[in-house]
């Protein structure tokens, strides 16, 4: 896994906990973390593989466990210790142009809207038309979206 990836499945991670329910101000740590490990100089395999992965800055022991499950096995246990409030799915919303993790919450929890196939049946139902925080221009962000990713 490249310090990328790595990043970017940090950042998922963030916006699942969001979507999920946990406390935003406390997600939010992932991204700090995410930008600190696209800052190194050399891989955080490289780091692993030499037991340094306590030299990224702004994590503690914890979040280096959770570092070194993705670096292991692409997925890490916070994920599985959430999936009982929210499914994976929930990140497809987060794909879409001018959707963050904040409104994709509201529409999983609001409308029961938790991947891509389930926002289509929901756009072509009208249920989102009136939705709070949702203008025409999300709403057509989002039809075009679907539409292209063959939801």
């Amino acid at each position: 896994m490249t310090n990328g990836q790595l990043a970017n499945a940090l950042r998922d991670l963030r916006d699942f906990l969001i979507i999920a329910g946990y406390e935003e101000s406390h997600a939010t740590r992932y991204t700090m973390i995410a930008r600190h490990i696209e800052k190194l100089p050399e891989s955080v395999e490289q780091m692993k593989r030499e037991g340094r992965l306590d030299e990224i800055p702004g994590g503690g022991k914890l979040i280096k466990g959770y570092i070194k499950e993705f670096l292991d096995t692409g997925t890490c246990s916070k994920i599985k210790e959430w999936e009982s409030e929210a499914p994976l799915t929930v990140l497809e919303l987060v794909r879409i142009p001018g959707l963050g993790a904040k409104t994709a919450r509201m529409l999983y929890a609001n409308y029961g809207v938790y991947s891509l196939e389930s926002l289509k049946l929901a756009l072509e139902e009208g249920k989102l038309d009136s939705a709070p925080g949702i203008g025409p221009k999300t709403l057509s962000n989002m039809r075009d979206y679907v539409s292209a990713h063959g939801a």
